[in-house]
């Protein structure tokens, strides 16, 4: 057992990596999200009078995909 202490470490703190890393990437999807929702920038985008309604249940999918990376 002596001989794999070294490898399951290794394997810790590659999944703790991960995760981290995984957490921190679902953070941000939340983040622009939530930014390009409640920023503004999406009415300049828009042309039509209804556009900003199929802008806006994109951006809630990317929120929601955000909350599931985190979950994950």
């Amino acid at each position: 057992m002596g001989r794999f202490r070294g490898g399951l470490r290794c394997i810790k703190y590659l999944l703790l990596g991960f995760n981290l890393l995984f957490w921190l990437a679902g953070s941000a999807v939340i983040a622009f999200g939530l930014w390009f929702r409640f920023g503004g920038a999406i009415k300049e985008l828009s042309s039509e009078d209804k556009s900003p309604e199929y802008f806006y249940v994109g951006l809630y999918v990317l929120v929601g995909a955000g909350a599931l990376m985190m979950a994950v």
